[in-house]
Formats: C-alpha cells, sequence, structure tokens
C-alpha cells in the first residue's frame, strides 16, 4: 500500500486545497489548516479507537491523512495525500492495519473524483 498519492492539477494551490478539503470533508473528516498550507485530516475517535481497537467502524476508526499543496518548480500544482501520524497496527492489529489502508484509499478515491471532476486533474500517482 502506497504512503502517499500525488495529484497534479491545473489550477492555483488555493482552490486545490479547497477542493481537497471539500472531498475529505465529504468522506467524514474533520479538516484543520496546518504549517505552509498543509491540511490535517481527522476521522474517528482516538480513545474509542484504543480502547476497542479492531471493533470500531470505518467511520468511527481514528484516521489521520495529512496534505501538502505545493508548487513544482515547472509551475504545477501538486496535492500530496500522506498518511498521517499514528500507528494502525497499535490499533488495532491487522484489521486495523486493513482499515487504515482503506481510509487511504477511500480518500485518494474521493481526492481524485473531486479533482477530475472539476477537470483540473492532469496526472495521479501513488507514491
Amino acid at each position: 500500500m502506497p504512503e502517499s498519492h500525488d495529484f497534479f492539477v491545473a489550477a492555483d494551490p488555493e482552490s486545490t486545497r479547497a477542493r481537497v478539503r471539500d472531498a475529505l470533508v465529504r468522506e467524514g473528516y474533520s479538516v484543520e489548516d496546518g504549517d505552509q498550507g498543509a491540511l490535517l485530516a481527522t476521522r474517528g475517535s482516538l480513545g474509542l479507537t484504543l480502547l476497542i481497537g479492531a471493533l470500531a467502524n470505518d467511520r468511527t476508526f481514528h484516521t489521520r491523512l495529512d496534505v501538502q499543496v505545493m508548487v513544482t518548480p515547472d509551475g504545477r500544482t501538486v496535492a500530496r495525500l500522506l498518511r498521517g501520524s499514528g500507528k494502525s497496527a497499535l490499533k488495532g492489529g491487522a484489521i486495523g492495519i486493513a482499515r487504515g489502508n482503506r481510509a487511504f484509499e477511500q480518500a485518494a478515491n474521493a481526492i481524485h473524483a473531486e479533482l477530475a471532476g472539476a477537470g483540473v486533474l492532469t496526472d495521479s500517482v501513488p507514491g
């Protein structure tokens, strides 16, 4: 499973950040602004996940994702989805890892759909 996913976008960083934020909010994430224009997205309850681990469902299982929005030297905007801090294995063993992988994949698909639907996605590269 990739640890990151890069979305190359034919739009300015601010509108890209707004579209990514919207996609993550629709997936149930609470999104906050981070340093240097990053987005910090969390979903679920850490306390509940640590208490019941793998018994938490996809929406209550604690997940953290980070998004860096940057401009390449050639002027393209890139939104990089990263697995956030927090170890899924510690929050439910093998099932926790699977839930973390699924959450990352669902978020990547939601961002891809949002950017492609807006007609601004030029490339999408898992990393």
